[in-house]
């Protein structure tokens, strides 16, 4: 591992397990970004956005006295818990084997990683690409 996010000891090239064979690759974030992934999360909770949903259910049931051990135990063990995903995975994804003109993965012209291609990610794609980043 270095110290630097973009070193390449800090990527990993990883199989999307529900759309095999394609494959996501990822790096560690910066301090800044994530800073930035907080930032927004913090954003979407004082305007009362909810985009995983997690937070808000586990609030309701800590104030009416219904949370259990366990649902405790998953907002502790999230990855995710404090940040936005989507901010993080736009940030950790550099590449997929995903193309242009077909699902054929790795073959033809490569399909861009940006941020809107990133955001047009499925909930499923989405959580998943960001628990990996930090994970990672």
């Amino acid at each position: 591992m270095s110290v630097f996010a973009s070193h390449p000891s800090n990527v990993r090239v990883l199989r999307i397990p529900h759309d095999l064979p394609h494959t996501i690759t990822i790096r560690k974030l910066t301090g800044r970004e994530l800073e930035r992934a907080e930032s927004e999360h913090i954003e979407g909770f004082i305007n009362g956005r909810n985009p995983r949903g997690w937070a808000g259910t586990f609030q309701h049931l800590l104030q009416t006295g219904k949370a259990t051990k366990a649902d405790a135990q998953k907002a502790i063990t999230d990855p995710l818990a404090g940040y936005d995903r989507l901010t993080v995975a736009r940030a950790g994804v550099i590449g997929w084997s995903y193309t242009v003109d077909g699902d054929e993965p790795d073959k033809g012209k490569p399909k861009p990683v940006t941020a809107d291609a990133v955001a047009d990610f499925d909930d499923e794609t989405l959580e998943y690409a960001a628990v990996e980043v930090m994970r990672l």
